[in-house]
């Protein structure tokens, strides 16, 4: 019985300030007093209650502006990879590509030193200023590498002896 006594003032209560006429009372917005007349003290004991001026000391702290609105506020992630390096400026010059062969071993008979070189699968003898396939040519052999020039660049290569 109580509740539906309490249900019904608030009922009547909600009706009459829908159908009352707006008059008397009415709150208007306040205008804010602008950020430098805070900042350069004005305002604080003059204009305000002594209660209040302690208030607005409180508030009277400078922030950093809000950040333009151009300017991201998050930072822009990417998961693409990244562009390939970019291209020297100058002409490149061209590089032999790397010895095809692993020294195996070498021989000193009665026609000169010779190595055993692996190439792939296949075992050859070379002597010194001896083509291979046409493409390398053997300059020297010394105890510790074999030089190679690849002939289609005129580049001279070298093959370490103690190579694994």
């Amino acid at each position: 019985m109580l509740l539906a006594v309490a249900l019904l003032a608030t009922l009547a209560a909600s009706w009459w300030a829908v159908n009352e006429e707006s008059g008397g009372d009415v709150v208007q917005p306040v205008e804010r007093a602008p950020r430098s007349r805070l900042a350069s003290g004005q305002g604080k004991s003059g204009d305000a209650p002594a209660s209040t001026a302690g208030n607005l000391a409180r508030l009277d702290v400078v922030r950093a502006p809000w950040p333009e609105l151009g300017d991201p506020l998050a930072r822009i992630v990417s998961f693409a990879p990244p562009p390939p390096p970019s291209a020297p400026a100058g002409p490149v010059e061209p590089q032999a590509p790397p010895l095809p062969f692993r020294y195996v071993g070498a021989i000193d008979d009665a026609q000169g030193k010779a190595v055993f070189l692996l190439e792939g699968a296949q075992v050859r003898v070379a002597r010194q200023g001896e083509e291979i396939a046409g493409r390398y040519r053997v300059e020297r052999i010394t105890p510790s590498a074999v030089e190679f020039t690849y002939l289609p660049l005129k580049k001279i290569q070298t093959l370490n002896r103690q190579n694994p």
